[in-house]
């Protein structure tokens, strides 16, 4: 049909492997995802099925925001991805009024409304969320326990050699 081909046109491989199933490596996956037949996420990981913290992200634990511009980049690649935060029991707050912005040195930022709406809930929260909407693209494949060693280009795709010797093959 012109659809498929159309999109047969607009690939630019066979398959691509992201190395990571962060929040990083979700966000590529989608951003890439309509541009290669598949992704495959290789995650040294155990990816929980719930929103927990998991031993591959240290910083997770930290105390976390998700700032506007990345609200509105994931909302880009996953349309109304605001609901999902909501569903995932995200705090609608408004950004400017909600929170206060104090730097030593410097009186605090006045508050203001700012009008943008933003939400406020932990980062593993917001990993779930974001590997939910991966997890729904029909072409992306999440491999967990996959720890890759080595990248390896052949004229048919990349292929990814794992620690347990297995190869993420087209």
């Amino acid at each position: 049909t012109g659809d498929e081909e159309t999109m047969a046109s607009s690939l630019l491989g066979r398959q691509a492997i992201v190395v990571g199933a962060g929040m990083g490596g979700l966000a590529v996956a989608g951003a890439i995802a309509s541009h290669f037949e598949q992704v495959v996420v290789a995650e040294r990981d155990a990816l929980p099925a719930e929103p927990a913290h998991r031993p591959g992200i240290p910083q997770g634990q930290h105390p976390h925001g998700l700032l506007i511009s990345g609200q509105r980049a994931l909302s880009a690649l996953f349309p109304d991805f605001e609901q999902d935060l909501a569903r995932a029991g995200a705090v609608p707050i408004v950004t400017g009024l909600a929170l206060r912005w104090e730097n030593p040195g410097y009186d605090p930022f006045p508050r203001r409304d700012l009008d943008l709406g933003a939400y406020a809930l932990s980062r593993p929260a917001i990993e779930h969320a974001v590997r939910r909407r991966v997890e729904g693209l029909a072409n992306v494949r999440l491999r967990q326990r996959c720890r890759v060693e080595e990248l390896q280009a052949t004229p048919d795709g990349a292929t990814a050699r794992e620690r347990s010797s297995r190869a993420v093959r087209p």
